[in-house]
């Protein structure tokens, strides 16, 4: 085979590896453009991402209130440099969202058009990216942003539940509580259907300018019901006053149901959050390593979390051992002889009285604010009787420990 040949055989192969090389390297850029945009992994970017995008949002917003304020409406139609500058940020924000969407495990990927991409272009979050750039659009077109277009700008604030934790858990507390929410507003519908036409059957002759029909007297139906009580409509007949007093109560009775859905949804959901941070932190626990799923849901449910601040004593030597303590954040002192001895995150202390039935043996202090997964002695006690394995590793742990501080 000629010299000639074998380089044409090879060039595809050349060819072949650098588009590969190209690709590898744009994917790898695509990761990490992701893990710095906010909701992305760990990531120190995120952070002043972050900060970024919310300072945009806040001067957005503020920029579009000051454009209703008649003394300020001349100098802020003559600037476009704060809303072009806005705009700006956020549309590259959407633009590197859409380009890293396939790296988004919330987004569905099977959506039919797009995969991913065309997930995140119909999600809330998508939608609202999207919205906020019209604005500088209109402005790059020669169009004031003013009028029903100032809508745009304050629609950026919905943009804030990215990065507020409570703003998005009420999100999530709406969405899983939507089916028993649509049930009570259903409720609530048919009750001020009802009793709206009743009450106009009632003063329809008494009030004939005021309660015209049923729908002029649906808006006497929602004042009552949510207890408002504008009075430009009130009944004046007997029944129509018994009625309205009825409608009252129904309504003050009606109104309760949703806030009350709504505050178990926020119990729940703030228990879930909790159970599952639980679960992640033991499952990285040295201890429990080894352990499957349902053990390590088990044990996250037998849990509670203690902080306890600085230079402060958690166990005293010679008291009654109670409890097992695990570190997830900080650091404690264990006063050894002849040195102390310090415990970092992922240590553990405590077994040794629990296992022996013995007061502790040594005192321990936190020396930075601590955070703890304290097990109780009950609980303890239940483990250890249907895990063996645990219980061995805490009895080497307790005679390692022993021997060391001989």
């Amino acid at each position: 085979m000629t010299l000639k040949r074998r380089a044409k055989l090879r060039a595809p192969a050349t060819s072949q590896h650098k588009n590969l090389g190209t690709h590898m390297a744009a994917f790898t850029m695509r990761k990490q453009v992701y893990a710095a945009l906010p909701e992305g992994e760990e990531h120190r970017g995120a952070r002043w991402m972050a900060a970024l995008i919310i300072g945009n949002v806040i001067l957005a917003t503020a920029t579009t209130l000051l454009q209703s304020v008649p003394e300020l409406q001349p100098h802020m139609a003559a600037n476009t440099t704060i809303p072009l500058l806005c705009g700006s940020l956020f549309l590259v924000e959407f633009c590197l969202r859409l380009w890293t969407a396939p790296e988004c495990h919330r987004l569905w990927g099977k959506f039919p058009v797009l995969g991913k991409c065309g997930s995140y272009l119909v999600s809330f979050h998508g939608v609202i990216d999207l919205l906020v750039c019209v604005p500088m659009v209109f402005i790059l077109a020669g169009f004031a942003a003013t009028g029903w277009l100032s809508l745009f700008g304050v629609i950026s604030l919905f943009k804030l539940s990215r990065y507020v934790t409570s703003l998005e858990l009420v999100g999530t507390v709406i969405r899983n509580e939507r089916h028993t929410l649509m049930a009570s507003v259903l409720t609530l519908g048919l009750l001020l259907v009802v009793l709206s036409t009743c009450l106009f059957l009632i003063e329809n002759e008494a009030q004939p300018e005021r309660f015209k029909s049923i729908p002029h007297s649906m808006w006497w139906g929602i004042v009552t019901l949510t207890t408002v009580g504008y009075g430009d409509m009130s009944p004046v007949t007997l029944p129509g006053r018994i009625l309205g007093g009825m409608t009252m109560l129904i309504g003050i009775g009606m109104l309760a149901m949703p806030t009350g859905i709504i505050a178990t949804g926020f119990a729940n959901e703030r228990k879930r959050r909790e159970l599952l941070q639980t679960w992640k932190i033991v499952s990285s626990l040295p201890l429990f390593k080894g352990l499957d799923a349902n053990w390590i849901s088990e044990i996250s449910g037998l849990l509670r979390t203690l902080m306890v601040p600085a230079h402060v004593t958690v166990i005293t030597k010679g008291e009654f051992s109670t409890a097992l303590f695990f570190i997830v954040d900080g650091e404690v002192e264990i006063d050894l002889h002849p040195a102390p001895r310090r415990l970092k995150r992922g240590d553990f202390f405590g077994e040794a009285g629990l296992l022996q039935n013995k007061p502790r043996s040594a005192t321990v202090t936190t020396v930075k604010p601590t955070r703890f997964l304290v097990l109780g002695l009950a609980e303890y006690q239940s483990l250890i009787s249907r895990a063996p394995d645990l219980r061995r590793k805490l009895e080497e742990t307790a005679s390692q420990r022993t021997r060391e501080s001989r």
